[in-house]
């Protein structure tokens, strides 16, 4: 199950998933991947962690992140919109509610192989959910190649690329691309998986009044 999770619900939830979910990416991303980016008590994190933004958190009986991802909204300033712009080549720049970015996608790395494939299914079918709840059509971002065929091409998810690789401030290939959202692709990927189930989890109380 995954914490679906903003600052304006986060009260909604046993522990702290959104500090966590800082933590996770420190690990993964200013430990592990050497990214230079803002860090602060061992949690990552950059301007686009504010009130606009959602994030979904897998975590373990014990309440630790082990996999994370951040969704924003393009009608206001965004990551590739704003530091990755010369990545978009093939199409306007998008700025619409219709069309989220993904970003800061992590897994941690020292569970077996088999934990970490689970948790990536569920994050994407994470994605389509919150994505078809919220009205989405595209989720847009920028991606490693590598990373984008494991984790979304391998479980059913066909990416359009919005332009040429490049390079990183780091050295590492990455490409801006864009996902589909719609029941279809859901389909396809939970037939991919094998997961059915619903895997969002919206917080306690709201999971009460469902009840109800």
């Amino acid at each position: 199950m995954i914490d679906c999770v903003s600052i304006s619900t986060s009260h909604l939830f046993t522990g702290n998933p959104i500090y966590e979910q800082h933590r996770l990416r420190h690990d993964c991303i200013v430990e592990r991947q050497r990214w230079k980016v803002p860090t602060v008590r061992n949690m990552e994190y950059d301007q686009y962690d504010n009130p606009a933004a959602w994030y979904l958190v897998w975590r373990d009986e014990a309440g630790k992140a082990r996999g994370s991802s951040r969704l924003y909204p393009t009608d206001r300033p965004y990551m590739l919109q704003e530091i990755f712009p010369h990545l978009v080549t093939n199409i306007a720049i998008p700025k619409t509610t219709e069309v989220w970015e993904g970003s800061r996608f992590c897994v941690d790395e020292k569970l077996p192989i088999e934990k970490r494939r689970r948790i990536v299914q569920e994050l994407i079918i994470g994605y389509l959910e919150f994505g078809l709840a919220q009205g989405i059509t595209r989720i847009v971002g920028v991606m490693y190649p590598a990373y984008c065929r494991n984790i979304f091409m391998r479980n059913g998810w066909d990416v359009e690329w919005l332009g040429d690789v490049s390079r990183s401030e780091e050295g590492y290939k990455i490409i801006a691309g864009s996902l589909t959202v719609s029941r279809a692709v859901l389909k396809k990927v939970r037939e991919k998986t094998g997961i059915y189930e619903n895997v969002l989890h919206h917080g306690e109380q709201t999971e009460m009044r469902r009840a109800a």
